[in-house]
This record gives structure tokens, C-alpha cells and sequence, in this order.
């Protein structure tokens, strides 16, 4: 099967499962903000839609409350335009018309309120100018686009990127085309072996970002024509999978951890690590489903039988390092904003197995992530981390911290068989070294440790603490008392 198919099958058994799972129901009968309007545009898509089906979606599309100040009208709208470009459906068009929208701010929600315009062909130049007001502000020279000032998300990222991929197809201007690949070239340096990608930043390992992701790279590959990124398609087409279940489902966060879907999340729910307040499983489901079928129609009509070559390619710029080597690939970003911007230890892949996790969580409200789920020095007595009020510098393979309670220089040596990492601290106060690992982590030795076949020595006693959250879970805490901590990690296998 090509990848093409491969695709629609991925977004035809989702729809499937949201039919079956509607089949005795009168609606989802869980939380949702925009569920309803994707699944009709995902099963009008897949031309499995029926007048059942429909007629449910629709009802409780009306139930929701229009009034709530917290109305999704950009997701919903989006949707719907799509669905009225597959069907001319005469209803839903009082759904859309006259448009309405919440005016979220931040960049990924600015750029859909500009598509939805263009699909609607309503203050064309006004979505022009606020989508390349975000595109002037908000995209580094990386190629990243901030979702906020300080927000670094991969999944919102490629989320932007599609809606300024399509903006480019509606306007054909070359700003939006220029946006467009340079934002696919910056997140196509994070495509891992396994696939993982959305691994830094908010929203981290989310069903929402893969289909983005997927989306998009088709879209390049579309415009571009670079063989290369069939091997990056592939690679995410893998991942997505691997984690499908086999009634057609996903999990919302891709972190292999199961749990029963929520009428609405309790994000104290260790079950929960990696969604937030705000996520749906219903919003997120079909949503990815449209944007995977999005992707094989894009391939459709396009040659996938040339030949690839897989390059390991390394890339760095002043927030990040990627170094891909014959036994692992690992990243490092520098610290600072939200939580999950974070990676001071690398994420390492080796062997097609995650040896660190990803850091960080939902922060902003009563949740199981604190900043002790860092791995950065952190002082007792103070209770904070040395990330408190600092600024961080990436550079020569080096992270610096600049805090009011001291400095913290970290470089990292990323030899083909091994990576060492030396830490120091610069503070008045007692600072401990803190390191944390996925919980099938095992202790051999007071400085040694071991999980998937790979080596962690310490030239200190690691001491075992608490546990901690991040996406990936619960994690293991490891405690340096030293002035200085070295950590190497061996790749034997």
C-alpha cells in the first residue's frame, strides 16, 4: 500500500470509529468545542457521511451554547467552510453567516481567523494583513512561528504553518509561500527516526499536532517537489500507525500511556499526563482525522515513486541542538518561558526507543507538574530552580543560565558512541543537580543506571527522590549533591 492510501486508511478508520461510537448515541456525549463541525467535514470527506449521522452532529452543533464568550467560532467556522466546499448544504450556512469569532490573539487562532475569512471570501484584506502581521512578528529566522512571545510549541508550529500553507493557496503571495517552507524546513530538523516530533513546547506529543504535521509536509512536498520529505512523511505516517488502536481510534497525547475517554479531563489524573484544561477528545480526534485526509488527498495526484535518501542531518541556531549519529539522535533547547519549552537534557532516541522523556505540563493551573520536574539544579532551601527569573544562552554546544540566585554553565559532548554532560553551578546557595527519567529506569549502581540498553554513568552518587510528571508520565527523580555533575551516556547496542 502507498502512502497515499496508507494516509486514508489512517483518517477512514477514525471515521469509522466516530460513526460506530455515535451509532447508539444522541451526540459524543462528552465536552466538546468544535468536535461536531470537523467530524461532518472528516466523514463528508471520506463520503461516509449519512443522514443519521449528520442529523446527530448537526443537534448537538445547535446545543452547544453560541453565547459562551468562550465559543470556538474560528475552529467551527473552519470546518464548516470546508464541509460547505464538499456539500452544498443550505442549513449550515446560517451556522456560519454572518461570521462571528472569539479574537484569540495568539498566533495560531490569528491565522485561522485570516483562513476562515479567505474561505469565505469576507475582509480578504484584513485576513491578509493581520496573517502577515503574525508572520513579521512572530516567526524567528529559525523558520519557528511563536505561538506567543515566549511559547515555543512544535504542535502549534504546524498547526500555523498549515493555515499559512493554505492562506499562500488562497492569496498565492509570495510572502505566505516563503513563511510556508521555512517554516516546514525548521520542524522537519526534529523529525526523529521514530517519528517524533512534537516533543518541545505546549501540547507536546498531541494528536492535534500530528495531523498538522503530516499535513503539511505533503503540502511541501506538493509545492516543492523534494524527494526528501516522502522519507519524513513516512516516517510520521509510522508513528501515527503505531499508535493507532485497532477500533480506529487514537489517544490524544501519543505517549503509549491508555486511559478511557473523559466526558472532560481531570488533569490531577496521572492517567491525563500531557492534555490540558482546554483539550477534547472529541475536538482533537476529528480533527487530526480531517487533517490526515487532507494529506492523502494532497498526494493524491502527485509522483510517489521516487527515490529517497535518508540523510542524518544535525542542525543547531541559538535555541536548539540537534545531533543525529549512527546509534541516537538528541535535542537540546535552551530554557526559559513555559515548561515545556525546557529540554536542558537532551531527548534521546537510540535503537527506535525514547531514552529521556520530554519535560514539563500544564502550569497555570492546579496540575501534577512542578518546576522540580525539570532537570535543572534546583535549591532546597529557596524552593526554586535555577530557570527562576533567568535567561538562557545556547551557544558552542554550551547552556548558560543567567538567574538572580546564580549561573549554571552545562556542555554537552556528543561523541558518535556516547554523549557526556558537564554541569556546573556559580551561587551563593546550596544547589543540588536534578536528572529525570522514565520510570522503567533501573538503579544498578549508587552512579550508575540503565534503561533500554543504553548506560547512565554519574561521576557522583545519584540519590533517588520523588516522582515527577511530565507528557511522558511519571518519572523517576535522581539527586547530585556535587559542586560539579558529570553524566555520560553509553550507546552499546
Amino acid at each position: 500500500m502507498g502512502l497515499e492510501k496508507d494516509l486514508r486508511l489512517i483518517s477512514v478508520n477514525i471515521g469509522n470509529f466516530i460513526m460506530k461510537w455515535l451509532s447508539d448515541k444522541s451526540g459524543f456525549e462528552c465536552r466538546s468545542f468544535y468536535g461536531e463541525a470537523f467530524s461532518l467535514s472528516l466523514l463528508e470527506g471520506l463520503e461516509i457521511l449519512d443522514d443519521a449521522t449528520r442529523m446527530k452532529l448537526v443537534n448537538s452543533y445547535i446545543k452547544l451554547d453560541k453565547e459562551d464568550s468562550q465559543f470556538h467560532w474560528e475552529f467551527n467556522n473552519y470546518a464548516l467552510l470546508n464541509y460547505l466546499n464538499m456539500k452544498n448544504d443550505k442549513e449550515i450556512y446560517d451556522f456560519i453567516y454572518p461570521l462571528k469569532f472569539k479574537h484569540t490573539p495568539v498566533t495560531n487562532w490569528t491565522l485561522l481567523r485570516s483562513n476562515a475569512r479567505l474561505l469565505a471570501k469576507q475582509d480578504e484584506n484584513k485576513a491578509i494583513s493581520e496573517a502577515l502581521s503574525k508572520v513579521n512578528n512572530f516567526q524567528l529566522d529559525s523558520g519557528l512561528i511563536l505561538d506567543q512571545k515566549q511559547d515555543e510549541s512544535f504542535q502549534y508550529h504546524c498547526f500555523s504553518i498549515a493555515m499559512i500553507g493554505e492562506i499562500y493557496e488562497l492569496t498565492n503571495r509570495e510572502e505566505f509561500y516563503k513563511s510556508f517552507i521555512s517554516g516546514v524546513n525548521f520542524i522537519r530538523n526534529f523529525i526523529l527516526s521514530t517519528g517524533d516530533t512534537t516533543y518541545i513546547g505546549r501540547g507536546q506529543k498531541q494528536s492535534f499536532g500530528y495531523g498538522a504535521l503530516i499535513y503539511i509536509l505533503t503540502l511541501a512536498y506538493k509545492f516543492t517537489e523534494d524527494n526528501s520529505l516522502l522519507n519524513d512523511i513516512k516516517k510520521v505516517k509510522n508513528l501515527l500507525v503505531r499508535h493507532q488502536h485497532t477500533d480506529g481510534s487514537f489517544p490524544l497525547v501519543l505517549n503509549g500511556i491508555e486511559q478511557p475517554i473523559p466526558k472532560k479531563v481531570n488533569i490531577e489524573d496521572p492517567s491525563y499526563v500531557g492534555w490540558y484544561p482546554y483539550n477534547n477528545y472529541f475536538d482533537y480526534l476529528p480533527f487530526m482525522g480531517y487533517f490526515v485526509l487532507k494529506a492523502s488527498n494532497v498526494l493524491h495526484s502527485l509522483n510517489l515513486d521516487k527515490s529517497t535518501h535518508d540523510e542524518k542531518v544535525s542542525y543547531s541556531d541559538k535555541n536548539f541542538i540537534v545531533e543525529k549519529k549512527s546509534k541516537y539522535e538528541a535535542v537540546v533547547s535552551k530554557t526559559g518561558g513555559y515548561w515545556t519549552n525546557d529540554m536542558p537534557i537532551p531527548y534521546i532516541i537510540s535503537d527506535g526507543k525514547s531514552i529521556t522523556p520530554c519535560y514539563g505540563g500544564e502550569q497555570f493551573q492546579k496540575s501534577l507538574f512542578s518546576v522540580k520536574g525539570l532537570p535543572l539544579p534546583y535549591c532546597h532551601s529557596l524552593k526554586k530552580s535555577i530557570r527562576w527569573r533567568g535567561v538562557s544562552f545556547l551557544k558552542n554546544d554550551t547552556l548558560t543560565i543567567l538567574s538572580p540566585l546564580g549561573i549554571m554553565k552545562r556542555m554537552f559532548i556528543f561523541n558518535e558512541n556516547s554523549i557526556v554532560i558537564k554541569t556546573k553551578i556559580y551561587s551563593p546557595f546550596k544547589f543540588i543537580h536534578v536528572y529525570l527519567f522514565k520510570k522503567q529506569i533501573k538503579q544498578i549502581l549508587p552512579g550508575k543506571l540503565t534503561i533500554n540498553n543504553v548506560e547512565i554513568t554519574s561521576k557522583n552518587t545519584l540519590v533517588p527522590n520523588k516522582i515527577e510528571y511530565s507528557t511522558d508520565g511519571e518519572l523517576q527523580l535522581f539527586e547530585d549533591m556535587g559542586k560539579e555533575s558529570i553524566i555520560q551516556f553509553d550507546f552499546n547496542n
